[in-house]
């Protein structure tokens, strides 16, 4: 159970990372996607998701809440906070200290990333009802099948919320199985 929950806290740290992350770095600087998704909101602006995942036969859900602490033309500043109810018992992570998304960050180097076994994204758009309203989103369908395990993500974006996920749904098979599926809860700009 400790086991299982410390994975699940792993996972939340890492999908709340995922959400806000900075790109591998080369020479050359380009404007971050991540900046520009908070860039249009002040401080105090809040978006939270709710989580529910089954990995090998164990459930729990998450809360994830991040919340636009500071906003400069050089950085944003968004905190994280986790909540999670894994084998009935509820936990309350220490909020993160708030995570530094620069305006520029380096560009990638597409050549030095080797091609996986990942299929082309499949896109289109479709509307998605989340936190009481209706987004128009894009939504991309990826496939993968590396060492023995094939993943499918369909994420569902908006350009109107910070960080621009609405929804995630993601499944694993294989030799380990799981399902996350994410969905936008709130949503309080300022």
């Amino acid at each position: 159970m400790f086991r299982f929950s410390k994975l699940m806290a792993l996972i939340a740290v890492a999908m709340s990372l995922a959400i806000i992350s900075i790109a591998r770095a080369d020479d050359e600087t380009i404007d971050n996607p991540a900046y520009q998704a908070w860039a249009k909101f002040k401080p105090g602006t809040l978006v939270k998701y709710s989580t529910e995942t089954n990995a090998m036969g164990n459930a729990s859900t998450m809360e994830t809440t991040q919340t636009l602490t500071d906003i400069t033309p050089d950085k944003a500043m968004v905190e994280v906070k986790i909540s999670m109810v894994v084998a009935g018992n509820k936990m309350d992570m220490p909020a993160q200290p708030a995570q530094e998304i620069p305006a520029k960050i380096k560009k990638v180097d597409a050549s030095a990333n080797p091609p996986s076994a990942t299929t082309a994204p499949d896109v289109s758009t479709e509307d998605v009802q989340a936190a009481g309203k209706t987004y128009s989103c894009k939504k991309t369908t990826v496939t993968s099948d590396q060492n023995g395990l094939k993943s499918t993500t369909t994420t569902w974006t908006c350009d109107d919320i910070p960080g621009s996920v609405v929804k995630l749904d993601s499944e694993v098979a294989g030799s380990m199985t799981s399902s996350t599926k994410m969905i936008l809860s709130d949503f309080e700009p300022k």
